[in-house]
């Protein structure tokens, strides 16, 4: 059955004006239904997935026809963090963090209750009672963040295959001489650095800039070897945090839960209630 509109005295005395002055809907007006009024509080803003949620719900009707059932209702909206970082630079840092949210599922029908007659306050002038409508333990948050040790399963199921070929390509791209020193010093894999590096007098600062050496046409390119020995790099040492011995990578997935109780009169005029939302944990 099709729920009615209720339309206010405001739009009533509005139509009414307007019929006198154009005589548009013949003086005849239908108003519909007037919808159940709902008001609940959420006794939690944060519940960890699988419990339950509860509330206290207060609710009553001006019309002529009684109230029927409630309703609890709500989405899911799926939050997504990633930072990588490489702790070996030197002359900049480097990040790479993305944010997103998302619904994952429109607002579904979670929990019904039946109305009850005995659940009226007269202190109130409405029903009232006490419940819980539950959540999903598929909607726990997935952590991995500074871990210890290295899992490239997981890396390639959080970041996608693609993206320790970009890392490593666009970190590349950025670094200095006293970068690619800091790193491969740091990695053990260079013993002596200063051998592929030239010094060049800064008249500003009156130090020195360190460089590559010039090629044959004046140019100061990355050497060939520092090239070959950065291309056999595993992704995993250049996110490796030596000073802390954890892996700069984060990856956190979360849930929240938009949710809101509708109330139906025999007539399925419902009334809504303000959404809450709830993140679960």
């Amino acid at each position: 059955m099709k729920n009615l509109i209720y339309i206010s005295l405001a739009a009533i005395a509005f139509l009414a004006y307007a019929c006198d002055l154009n005589d548009t809907l013949n003086d005849d007006v239908i108003v519909g239904n007037m919808a159940p009024h709902v008001y609940w509080e959420v006794g939690s803003s944060t519940v960890t997935a699988g419990n339950s949620v509860p509330f206290t719900v207060q609710y009553y009707t001006t019309a002529n026809e009684d109230i029927d059932r409630l309703e609890v209702w709500y989405d899911v909206v799926e939050d997504e963090a990633k930072t990588v970082t490489c702790p070996w630079t030197q002359t900049f840092s480097y990040s790479v963090v993305s944010t997103k949210s998302m619904q994952k599922r429109i607002s579904q029908k979670i929990i019904e209750y039946p109305h009850v007659a005995t659940n009226w306050s007269d202190s109130l002038r409405a029903f009232t009672f006490k419940s819980t409508f539950p959540t999903s333990n598929t909607l726990a948050t997935t952590s991995w963040v500074k871990p210890a040790s290295y899992d490239n399963d997981k890396m390639l199921a959080y970041f996608g295959s693609a993206f320790v070929t970009q890392f490593k390509d666009s970190l590349f791209k950025l670094m200095k001489v006293t970068d690619f020193q800091k790193m491969y010093q740091g990695l053990n894999l260079v013993e002596n650095f200063k051998i592929y590096m030239d010094s060049v007098k800064n008249d500003n600062t009156g130090g020195w800039t360190y460089t590559f050496p010039k090629d044959a046409q004046g140019n100061r390119p990355v050497p060939q070897t520092i090239i070959d020995i950065y291309k056999n790099i595993p992704f995993s040492d250049l996110i490796f945090n030596k000073s802390t011995n954890v892996y700069e990578v984060e990856y956190v997935r979360s849930y929240k839960i938009n949710a809101l109780m509708k109330t139906f009169d025999k007539k399925n005029t419902m009334g809504i209630s303000l959404s809450s939302e709830i993140s679960l944990n």
